[in-house]
């Protein structure tokens, strides 16, 4: 299990939700949300993957808070 908490000063949960949809297949997850941030929870990644998922996941949505509004 990986959790990942993005700051909602800096990231959307739009963006949070299109890296999930983009991922689903890696992947298992579940999505919290508090005031503060938004967290991830990544279960069981894919093997082939586990050593990069979280750095690319993380990218993906900083890329898509970029794209989404």
């Amino acid at each position: 299990m990986i959790t990942i908490n993005f700051n909602k000063d800096f990231y959307n949960l739009k963006a949070a939700k299109s890296a999930i949809k983009a991922y689903k297949n890696l992947a298992g997850f579940e999505l919290k949300e508090n005031k503060k941030f938004i967290e991830v929870i990544l279960k069981n990644p894919d093997k082939a993957f586990k050593k990069i998922i979280k750095d690319e996941f993380c990218n993906y949505v900083l890329a898509e808070t970029k794209n989404v509004k």
